[in-house]
């Protein structure tokens, strides 16, 4: 079912664990003084968006702390009361089991061919005691189709990979094309009919 009014999908501000590159997943670090600077950027350009715009917006987020954090941010730059954001479970990262907390170079010591098989089978491939690309295609598209049966204005504060499932599924891409989108967190994209625009943040 195809988008008839447009979803937002936002990612997390910059967090301790990302300037140091390691996997966040399902575990979490907090914002930057960096990563609260995006937020408020997002919900500056998020506000001039919604600006004058008809009928209702559902506020969707990731129940991870840096994705509540960055959307409790946003909110307070569009005047939004904390009570209008759901948490949604769907939203979280995708489980990077034994590998999260490690950086790549890291994992590489015990997985010298990790990136590689991943790279691969980008939809089957997981992470020991993690969560396959497909697993998380699921979750992420059960959401998607319940967004675009509501016809409802949406956003959706959450994570890195986990939004660009979102926004493939809604450009028709496979797992590969998926994993190579990219995933700033000085930008979101609003989402309609099949395509995406990038809104850059300031």
């Amino acid at each position: 079912m195809s988008l008839t009014i447009p979803l937002y999908v936002l990612r997390h501000g910059e967090t301790a664990w990302n300037t140091e590159r390691r996997m966040q997943g399902l575990r979490d670090s907090k914002l930057t003084e960096r990563g609260r600077l995006q937020a408020e950027a997002m919900g500056r350009s998020l506000g001039r968006e919604l600006e004058g715009a008809t009928g209702p917006t559902v506020f969707l987020r990731s129940p991870l702390g840096r994705a509540c954090e960055t959307a409790e941010i946003i909110g307070r730059e569009i005047g939004l009361d904390a009570g209008q954001w759901r948490d949604d479970p769907r939203l979280v990262e995708l489980g990077y089991g034994d590998w999260e907390g490690l950086s790549w170079k890291d994992i590489e010591i015990s997985h010298p061919t990790a990136l590689a098989d991943w790279r691969a089978d980008p939809h089957g491939y997981c992470p020991p005691g993690g969560e396959t690309h497909a697993e998380l295609r699921a979750r992420s598209a059960a959401v998607l189709a319940e967004i675009a049966a509501s016809g409802v204005r949406t956003v959706i504060v959450g994570h890195g990979v986990s939004g660009a499932v979102l926004r493939g599924l809604n450009l028709g891409l496979d797992a590969r094309a998926m994993f190579v989108l990219e995933k700033p967190q000085d930008a979101f994209f609003r989402l309609l009919a099949g395509r995406e625009d990038r809104i850059v943040c300031g």
